[in-house]
Order: C-alpha cells, then sequence, then structure tokens
C-alpha cells in the first residue's frame, strides 16, 4: 500500500472515529413526566388539557406536604 492511499484511510479512519465519540444528548424535556403520566392513561382528554391538570395537581401535591407552622411566638403568654 503506497503511503497516500494509506495517510487518507488513515484520515478516514480517524475522523470517522472522532464523529462516533461525540457526546450524546441524554438531556429530558421539561414536560416528561406528564408525557409519560399521559401515556399510561386512557386518553379521554386532550394531552395540552392533561399536562395543565397533571401540573395543578402535582402543585397542590407539593403544598400539600409542606410543612405547617405549629410554632408558639416567644410573646403568646403576654397576650393572654
Amino acid at each position: 500500500m503506497a503511503y497516500d492511499a494509506f495517510k487518507a484511510q488513515y484520515e478516514a479512519d480517524a475522523i470517522a472515529l472522532v464523529k462516533s465519540k461525540q457526546p450524546i444528548d441524554i438531556s429530558i424535556p421539561y414536560d416528561a413526566a406528564a408525557k409519560l403520566a399521559y401515556e399510561a392513561s386512557d386518553k379521554s382528554m386532550a394531552y395540552d388539557a392533561f399536562k395543565a391538570q397533571y401540573e395543578a395537581d402535582a402543585i397542590a401535591l407539593v403544598k400539600s406536604k409542606q410543612p405547617i407552622d405549629i410554632s408558639i411566638p416567644y410573646d403568646a403568654a403576654a397576650k393572654l
């Protein structure tokens, strides 16, 4: 094999190797949870309406899990 042919083949192989090692996009879409829930549902409503309801339900669930402030103010005895 002549040097010129070897060089061309080597460069082509090197370029193919570099291209094969390019980063892969593994990002998760913002509404992935809503999409998964919609796919698992009976699809009785449009996706846009389902997504809005899903997000409202998720927000309500998070709010319901927030701790309730049961602390007693330092001057509670003075207010009696």
